[in-house]
C-alpha cells in the first residue's frame, strides 16, 4: 500500500541574485541555523502521448542520498496560490517506475499495467538549502532550490523558494513569506517543476498563454469552485506576465483576459466571496487593467487601421508622420504597462489575491448565512447567476441600436462575464442537450461581444483622435498641426463605414442569443 499524504506548499520565485542575500536573511531569523543541504536529482516520466500530464499528474523517480524515491502527485485539486496536492511517496528499487508500487494512487487507472508505455520526460537537477521554522504554532519547512530543468534538447535555469507546511495553519505560510518578501523581491509563482519541465518538452516556454479550461462537477461546493475557477485565471496572468514584460504584445492581450476572467469569476461567486479585504482587491484588479488597457488599444489601432493604410500610401508623408507619431505613443505605453507590471504593487496584488483565495475572511467566517453559501453546491450557484444574467442581457439586447456608447458597453461587459461564467460552468451542466445548448449560447454571445467590441473601437479611436487633433508640442514642428488633423480625419473616417454594419451584426447576434433555451435546468 502507498502511503498518501498532502502536500500544502507555497512557492515563489527569486533572482539567482538575490540568492545569497536570501541565504542570510533565512540565517538570521533562525538564529544563525545551518540549512541542510541536499543535491536531489529527479527523473519524470510520462506517456508518449503525455497522458500523465493530460490528466494533472506527475510521476517522478528522485535520486537522493543513495536511496531511489518515487513520487506520484495529482495536482487536480491545487487552490489559488498554494499547491495542495495528494501525494503518494515511497522508496522503490531502481531508477525505474514501479506501478506495484502505484496501487491505489491517482496514478494507476491511467496506466493499469502498461509500465511499457512510460519514457522518461525531463529531469530536473537541484542543490537544495532546507530550513525548518516554527511560526506562530505552525511548523514550515522552508526550501531554497537552484539548479535546472533539461529535457536532454532544452534546458532552463531555475530558482525558487518553496515553504511546506508540515503542521499547523495554511495561513501562515502566507505570514511567512510575507516577511521574507519584504526584503527580497519574491514573485508568486503557480508553476511546478513538472509544469516547467513539459514547457521544455512543448518548446513554449516564453511563449503566450491562453485561459486553460476549468473542470467543475456539479457535486463541487461554491467555494471550492471559485478557488478552482480563480486559480486558474490567476494563473493565466501570471503565465504571461515575463513575457508581456519582455515586449510581447499578444502576452500583453492574454494577461488582460486573465485579468477579466478574474474580475468575472469575483462577480459570478460575488455571493459567495463577498469581504472588505475583495472590495480592496476588485479595486486594485481594476488599477492595473486600467495600466494596461492603452497598450492594448494602440496595438489594435496600428494593426488594423494604420498598418494597412501604410501598406496602401506607402510613399505619402502624411501618413508615415501619422504612423510614426503612433508607434511613439504606443512605445510609451508599453513602458507604462511594464513599469506597472514590474511595480511593488502589482506583485503584492498577485500575493494578495492569492492569500485571498484560500484564506480570505470569506472563506474562514463562521456566519451561518456565508456557511450556507460556500456550501451550496456549484450547480445551484451557476443556475441563478446564469439565468439573472441572461435575462438583463436578453432586456438590454432588444434596443441595441438606441443605446448610447456608454449603455453599449455596458452590455459588452455584461456580455463578456455572462460568457465566461458559461466557460466556467460548462462541465456542471454536461448532459448532451445541455452542452448543446451552452455551445449555442457560448457561440451567440461570442458575435454579440465581438459586435460590441468592435462598436467599442470605434468610440475609443475617435476619443485617441480628438487627443491627437488637441494636442500640443513645446516647440511644433512646421506642418505638425495639420499631420495631426489628417491623423484625427483617418482615423474617425476609417470608422464610419463600419458602425451600421457592426450595429447589424449585434442585432442578429443578439437575436439568436435569445432564442438559445436555459441549459441549466
Amino acid at each position: 500500500m502507498n502511503g498518501l499524504s498532502r502536500e500544502m506548499e507555497l512557492k515563489l520565485e527569486l533572482d539567482p541574485s538575490h540568492a545569497a542575500r536570501l541565504r542570510r536573511h533565512l540565517g538570521g531569523r533562525l538564529e544563525g541555523a545551518k540549512p541542510a543541504q541536499k543535491k536531489l536529482v529527479s527523473v519524470y516520466f510520462d506517456t508518449p502521448d503525455l497522458r500523465l500530464r493530460r490528466n494533472g499528474v506527475s510521476l517522478r523517480v528522485r535520486r537522493a542520498d543513495g536511496k531511489h524515491i518515487q513520487t506520484i502527485k495529482d495536482g487536480n485539486g491545487s487552490a489559488a496560490g498554494l499547491f495542495d496536492r495528494a501525494e503518494w511517496e515511497q522508496n522503490i528499487s531502481g531508477p525505474l517506475p514501479d506501478l506495484e508500487a502505484a496501487k491505489d494512487t491517482a496514478l494507476e487507472p491511467l496506466l493499469s499495467g502498461e509500465a511499457a508505455t512510460l519514457r522518461p520526460a525531463f529531469e530536473t537537477r537541484i542543490e537544495r538549502s532546507q530550513y525548518r521554522l516554527t511560526s506562530r504554532g505552525s511548523d514550515i519547512e522552508i526550501a531554497l532550490d537552484q539548479g535546472e530543468v533539461d529535457t536532454g534538447d532544452r534546458r532552463s535555469p531555475l530558482c525558487e523558494l518553496e515553504l511546506e507546511l508540515k503542521d499547523g495553519d495554511a495561513a501562515e505560510l502566507f505570514q511567512v513569506a510575507r516577511t521574507i518578501g519584504k526584503g527580497i523581491p519574491l514573485r508568486l509563482s503557480l508553476k511546478s517543476k513538472a509544469d516547467r519541465g513539459y514547457e521544455l518538452v512543448d518548446n513554449s516556454v516564453g511563449g503566450p498563454e491562453k485561459a486553460a479550461g476549468v473542470h467543475l462537477s456539479a457535486t463541487t461546493t461554491a467555494a471550492e469552485g471559485f478557488e478552482i475557477v480563480a486559480r486558474e485565471c490567476l494563473k493565466q496572468v501570471l503565465a504571461n506576465e515575463a513575457t508581456t514584460v519582455r515586449g510581447d504584445g499578444e502576452a500583453l492581450h492574454q494577461m488582460r483576459i486573465g485579468l477579466r476572467r478574474l474580475r468575472a469569476a469575483i462577480s459570478t461567486f460575488g455571493s459567495v466571496v463577498k469581504d472588505r479585504p475583495g472590495e480592496r482587491i476588485k479595486s486594485e484588479l481594476r488599477w492595473i487593467s486600467r495600466k494596461l488597457s492603452p497598450a492594448r488599444d494602440l496595438d489594435v489601432l496600428v494593426a488594423e487601421v494604420l498598418a494597412p493604410l501604410r501598406r496602401h500610401h506607402p510613399n505619402d508623408a502624411g501618413v508615415a508622420a501619422v504612423c510614426r507619431d503612433f508607434d511613439r505613443r504606443r512605445s510609451r505605453a508599453h513602458k507604462a504597462a511594464v513599469t506597472a507590471i514590474c511595480s511593488p504593487r502589482f506583485r503584492g496584488l498577485v500575493f494578495d489575491v492569492a492569500e485571498w483565495i484560500q484564506v480570505g475572511p470569506w472563506r474562514r467566517s463562521d456566519d451561518a448565512l456565508q456557511q450556507s453559501r460556500r456550501d451550496q453546491s456549484v450547480a445551484a450557484l451557476a443556475a441563478d447567476e446564469l439565468r439573472r444574467r441572461r435575462r438583463k442581457i436578453r432586456k438590454k439586447a432588444k434596443s441595441l441600436r438606441e443605446l448610447s456608447t456608454p449603455g453599449r458597453h455596458k452590455l459588452r461587459i455584461r456580455a463578456k462575464k455572462l460568457r465566461y461564467a458559461i466557460e466556467f460552468f460548462t462541465d456542471v451542466f454536461p448532459a448532451k442537450k445541455q452542452a448543446k445548448r451552452s455551445k449555442a449560447a457560448l457561440a451567440s454571445l461570442k458575435e454579440l461581444q465581438d459586435a460590441l467590441g468592435a462598436l467599442n473601437d470605434v468610440a475609443t479611436r475617435e476619443k485617441i483622435a480628438s487627443r491627437v487633433a488637441l494636442s500640443r508640442r513645446r516647440k511644433p514642428r512646421r506642418g505638425e498641426g495639420r499631420e495631426k488633423a489628417f491623423a484625427a480625419g483617418v482615423i474617425v473616417g476609417s470608422q464610419e463605414a463600419r458602425v451600421q454594419h457592426t450595429l447589424k451584426d449585434g442585432e442578429s447576434a443578439s437575436a439568436r442569443f435569445a432564442a438559445v433555451k436555459r441549459f441549466w435546468t
